[in-house]
């Protein structure tokens, strides 16, 4: 299937070039009032120390990016051309493993996605077992006719599992289990875990397979994502944003064969590691210790509990950058704001509870820069909040003229970030300033909250979530300290960009 005519109702991958033209309208007119702003208000002489302040925490950020930068460019253009020669993509494993969880996708969402996937399977010509976890009856006829057709030219054995509704964690493990029971898998075999709305291009499992099979330290891959969004236009390019960004960070840690995370979206396993006991007892029972909660049983993330465990076993890891899978982003019902918290929620509460425990393997076994990546999301989560709230403080003594000299400031570092990202991404569009900043600030605001609040677990679109009733004392107490908590943090965080500014 050629994903790039891929045609969905409602699901659009870029805007129509008049709404594009409207947001750089809306953009210069922005920068037009906000300069009007500072020539009419009166003149105030800001204190050296708050430029001094800024200018150091962007000092460091700003050379952190570069660092990713740099690190990104050479693997993408040096390291990964030299390991993608050296992998043998003719080299073919003995058999395909696939686990296909579906929560409630649509007809028009499963059609395209299990015929890209029987017609890359047919066309790699290697044997395959699937287990795909449905809940309607619509997936299921659906993907039985498709894996027929699939079954004249290759071996292929499907598997139907029903989700129960106890999440994504247990009916992934569920499935792996009924795959290492059914018979023992080669050592040559590779494992494949994607999600229902996920689109394969042409020759991706080839491309995967030869690397798996070339170099055996490698424990895992994953890929590129491109979004194709059923939303609004600003939800749309929000989506697009977060995929620059994330294939900027990807490829920088790659050099150092780790990533951040194995994508749900589409995600490659050497077969006998992923099916070993150990494997999937910690896909089903992943946790984590809190000294206030004690053992907090992960509900979301899945992606993260499989590689945190090849983290921690020390397989390495790579992102391939120049392969793309396609994922249908069916954006959760309401306005912007409520559906990017709603995710934001999701995905960083995910990745705090892992930073946690990734952390304490310490640097010498989950590697020195992958570390320091882990150290910093722990730190700018605050730092990003130091310029916004310095900025106000200054403007209750000496006007509003301030705020609209950081919003300037805003946009000269977020454009130069949003440019740094496009070198490598190639990707750009007049919303990527303001949708970076709004990630930012109301990203650290959601981190800061979940990370005193690190039980809150809920899917977006399951609607299933941790919560237990029980009035105790003991567990009032558990309710209350956390908003304490973070009550203290914010204030102490004010109290110290007070004395930042004498």
């Amino acid at each position: 299937m050629n994903v790039d005519r891929l045609f969905i109702k409602n699901f659009h991958r870029q805007d129509p070039i008049h709404i594009t033209i409207l947001w750089w309208l809306s953009l210069v007119a922005l920068l037009l009032l906000l300069w009007l702003l500072y020539t009419l208000l009166p003149e105030t002489d800001i204190q050296q120390e708050v430029l001094y302040t800024i200018g150091i925490i962007g000092l460091w950020r700003y050379g952190w990016k570069t660092i990713h930068l740099f690190r990104g460019l050479y693997y993408q253009y040096v390291r990964y051309p030299v390991l993608a020669s050296l992998a043998d993509i003719t080299q073919k494993p003995s058999e395909i493993l696939l686990v296909i969880p579906c929560y409630r996708t649509t007809p028009e969402i499963s059609a395209p996605v299990f015929k890209a996937l029987v017609d890359e399977i047919g066309n790699f010509g290697v044997a395959c077992r699937a287990v795909a976890c449905v809940t309607d009856e619509a997936d299921l006829s659906i993907i039985e006719s498709q894996f027929e057709k699939l079954n004249q030219k290759v071996p292929a054995t499907l598997f139907i599992i029903d989700q129960d509704g106890s999440g994504k964690r247990n009916t992934m493990a569920d499935a792996l289990t009924l795959l290492a029971e059914d018979k023992p898998v080669s050592r040559d075999s590779i494992l494949i875990l994607m999600d229902g709305d996920t689109v394969l291009p042409e020759g991706i499992l080839s491309k995967v397979s030869g690397f798996l099979m070339r170099y055996h330290d490698l424990g895992a891959l994953t890929v590129h994502n491109k979004p194709i969004v059923k939303g609004s236009s600003l939800t749309r390019q929000w989506y697009c944003q977060r995929m620059a960004q994330r294939h900027f960070y990807m490829s920088s840690l790659s050099l150092t064969y780790r990533v951040l995370v194995l994508t749900g979206r589409f995600s490659a396993y050497r077969a006998s590691m992923a099916l070993s006991p150990d494997f999937i007892e910690s896909l089903r029972y992943d946790h984590v210790s809190h000294w206030r909660y004690g053992r907090i049983r992960m509900l979301t993330g899945d992606d993260k509990s499989t590689w945190f465990y090849v983290l921690k076993e020390r397989w390495k890891m790579l992102y391939l950058p120049d392969v793309s899978v396609t994922c249908l982003e069916d954006a959760p019902t309401g306005n912007f704001f409520k559906t990017s918290v709603s995710l934001m929620t999701r995905w960083y509460g995910n990745m705090l509870r892992s930073n946690i425990r990734a952390l304490k393997l310490g640097p010498k076994r989950a590697g020195w820069f992958l570390w320091l990546c882990l150290l910093d999301q722990r730190i700018s989560m605050w730092t990003t909040l130091i310029g916004p709230s310095l900025a106000l403080v200054v403007a209750t003594y000496m006007g509003l003229k301030v705020v609209i000299a950081y919003l300037f400031w805003v946009v000269l570092t977020r454009s130069i970030n949003v440019l740094l990202i496009s070198v490598q991404s190639g990707q750009f569009h007049p919303t990527f300033v303001a949708l970076l900043w709004y990630e930012q600030l109301v990203g650290s605001l959601v981190k800061v909250y979940l990370f005193f609040h690190p039980n809150l677990q809920r899917w977006t679109r399951q609607g299933i979530g941790q919560g237990v009733e029980d009035h105790s004392w003991s567990h009032e107490i558990k309710r209350w300290l956390p908003h304490l908590e973070t009550t203290a943090a914010f204030s102490a965080l004010l109290i110290f960009v007070m004395w930042l500014y004498g």
